[in-house]
């Protein structure tokens, strides 16, 4: 390295951290609730999004080739700056820096800005339910910091199946702390406590047991196999697809998985079920490009009979070509706003669908450039296609 070079870098990469250092602190004093987003389209259009295809019943198409809007977080709209950290991150470094990042804890925790109950009418059908055991005893929604009890999110969504013919809905519950010793069983068996009119999800479960390792000569319904008339009893009933997607990174899977609970059979593994790739990356144009990479992937023979999910998000990370947009764009909410239409605008948007007919994004309700009315009628229009073609 030149002279030169050397006392550029001496200068500049000071600079450099010192403006990433006061970005965050400044923003604890003056903006630390801040995300710089509006609260989104909240019209409450797409309550029907499947039920009232013509045809559907006729059609009888396979769940895993349906396309549906997903939302990430859904049980992260109630985070505050400052707030309680979920067991499995409060010794987390994330924890460690709060007093001093607590602003940009928040704004990266936040991925939705209503309640599930919004989201859903909003047309999202594949729901990331991220969820914990507290001290206390209480199961909460939450996505690092914690949101709402767990039971408000169920509730919400029992509320919905309980007036939506036809609907078709995938709540995947992704557990990040069970307890000193806790299975998935818990929380399955927990949710089958929380009812709404003398219902729990599990009476909106229209399948047998399930094969849920995605396993090869295993005993069980293959997720591959099942339609939209098995879910939703030809179309007189909404149904659930249940999904558990355990945190590989803070809990034991294998040990999770040996539980005993009469509701385990119900539940499909996402990981072996489902191709969905996360990105972990913060660049608009490095992320479209990466979804572009998981699509051609996505239209492998080994990934017809599974789930195909298009993770448009972004994601806070520590790659350096991310760190202008990380401070730019200043939460996870405000990158979506920007990032959402140009994943829809994108001319290869229609070659993602197909390959991944699950679209699955922060702030779902995003209404920038029209995004929340564009992607439904896109999706809509998709479903419409696979009727008549499944139908011919």
């Amino acid at each position: 390295m030149s002279k030169k070079a050397k006392i550029l870098t001496g200068v500049f990469v000071p600079l450099g951290i010192i403006a990433v250092f006061l970005t965050i602190f400044l923003s604890v004093i003056f903006q630390a609730h801040n995300i710089r987003a509006g609260i989104g389209a909240t019209d409450g259009g797409y309550e029907r999004v499947l039920g009232d295809i013509d045809g559907i019943v006729d059609a009888n198409p396979r769940i895993v080739d349906i396309a549906m809007l997903g939302a990430h977080g859904v049980s992260s709209y109630n985070v505050k700056a400052g707030g309680k950290f979920g067991l499995g991150d409060v010794d987390g470094p994330m924890a460690k820096f709060d007093p001093l990042i607590k602003g940009y804890t928040f704004r990266f925790a936040k991925t939705q800005t209503v309640d599930l109950k919004t989201i859903l009418a909003q047309g999202a059908r594949y729901l990331q339910i991220k969820c914990s055991l507290y001290s206390d005893g209480t199961w909460w929604g939450e996505h690092v910091l914690l949101s709402v009890p767990l039971e408000v999110i169920i509730k919400d969504l029992l509320d919905f199946l309980a007036n939506s013919t036809g609907e078709v809905v995938l709540p995947m519950f992704e557990p990040v702390y069970l307890g000193e010793g806790g299975t998935l069983s818990d929380l399955h068996d927990y949710i089958a406590t929380v009812q709404v009119d003398g219902k729990s999800l599990y009476d909106y479960v229209h399948y047998d047991a399930v094969n849920a390792m995605h396993r090869d000569g295993a005993d069980g319904v293959m997720i591959g196999d099942l339609r939209y008339n098995d879910v939703t009893l030809k179309g007189t009933e909404s149904g659930v697809v249940l999904l558990d997607s355990p945190d590989e990174t803070k809990l034991n899977v294998d040990f999770i998985h040996t539980g005993y609970s009469e509701f385990d059979k119900y539940f499909f593994d996402e990981d072996t079920n489902a191709f969905h790739p996360w990105h972990h990356r913060f660049d608009s144009n490095l992320l479209r490009d990466m979804i572009d990479s998981a699509a051609k992937e996505a239209t492998e023979a080994k990934y017809a009979d599974m789930l195909r999910v298009n993770q448009t998000q972004g994601a806070f990370n520590t790659h350096i070509q991310d760190l202008d947009d990380m401070i730019g764009k200043w939460s996870l909410i405000d990158f979506a706003n920007y990032h959402n239409p140009r994943v829809l605008d994108d001319p290869r948007f229609d070659d993602w669908l197909k390959a991944m007919p699950i679209v699955h994004t922060d702030y779902t309700n995003c209404n920038n450039k029209d995004f929340n009315k564009r992607i439904n009628e896109k999706i809509r229009q998709y479903n419409q296609q696979l009727v008549a073609g499944a139908a011919a």
